[in-house]
């Protein structure tokens, strides 16, 4: 896998992830609390969290098919 689908796979992870913590932290302080407050921190921690462990993934993933596709008889 090269390093731009990969760069770019992380990019995609991360804002996916970012934004949806961002939106739950925001929904759960507005209904709850009655503020609408964001917690930046854990937006940020499962963003990078997301992204690496998915990302990783998806790498192995498409490495293991490329070799299948080599050598189909293993």
């Amino acid at each position: 896998m090269r390093i731009g689908k990969i760069l770019l796979h992380f990019g995609v992870v991360f804002s996916i992830a970012f934004l949806i913590t961002a939106v739950i932290t925001a929904l759960y302080g507005r209904i709850f609390h009655g503020a609408c407050g964001v917690s930046w921190e854990n937006a940020i921690i499962f963003g990078l969290i997301f992204g690496v462990v998915l990302t990783w993934q998806e790498a192995r993933r498409l490495d293991r098919d490329e070799d299948e596709e080599d050598n189909p008889y293993d």
